[in-house]
């Protein structure tokens, strides 16, 4: 239950976050807002996050995936792994509100209550302060994760997919780059 709570606070973080305007960027492929990482020529990708900086050897890099899942049938999350020659796991997030396509009562109660809870949230976020719409990951040590994860949550979708291009590319070519959130 304290794991769907915070998952539940991660979640309108991020969704409140997602309601303001876009960076300016230039259009790519499929119609997504992309914006070009830049080489350089140290063989380090180093991510610049709204919730941190990452740098990695590029060679270091083992394996890299992405994968989608639904969890607590509350929250639709795409997530980016990293794996490296290391004990440390690096993870980047992009969460939203899952909505299933076929209504199953159970779900559509969640789904309900999810956007009850999202509007409470907005209202007292709006009291308190504009930084709470930040997307921030949320730890509650030892029980949601162990010591050697790095963990990034993206507010969009089509930034998460440019991060994991970027890191595809340095994995494939040893090369490295600066990647923007």
């Amino acid at each position: 239950m304290k794991t769907l709570l915070t998952l539940l606070a991660l979640l309108l973080t991020v969704s409140l976050h997602g309601q303001t305007a876009p960076p300016q960027n230039t259009t790519g492929q499929g119609g997504q807002q992309q914006q070009p990482d830049e080489v350089t020529r140290d063989g380090l990708w180093q991510g610049q996050l709204k919730g941190g900086n990452y740098i990695v050897r590029c060679n270091s890099i083992i394996a890299l995936s992405k994968h989608e899942y639904i969890t607590d049938g509350v929250a639709r999350v795409v997530e980016v792994n990293l794996t490296l020659n290391s004990a440390q796991i690096v993870r980047f997030y992009f969460l939203e509100p899952y909505k299933p396509e076929t209504g199953s009562s159970t779900l559509s109660a969640g789904t309900a209550a999810l956007e009850k809870a999202k509007g409470l949230f907005e209202q007292a976020a709006g009291r308190v302060s504009p930084d709470l719409t930040a997307p921030k990951v949320v730890k509650n040590y030892p029980a949601s994760t162990h010591a050697h994860t790095v963990e990034f949550v993206l507010k969009d979708e089509a930034r998460l997919n440019s991060l994991f291009g970027s890191l595809e590319r340095s994995m494939r070519t040893g090369q490295g780059r600066v990647w923007k959130e």
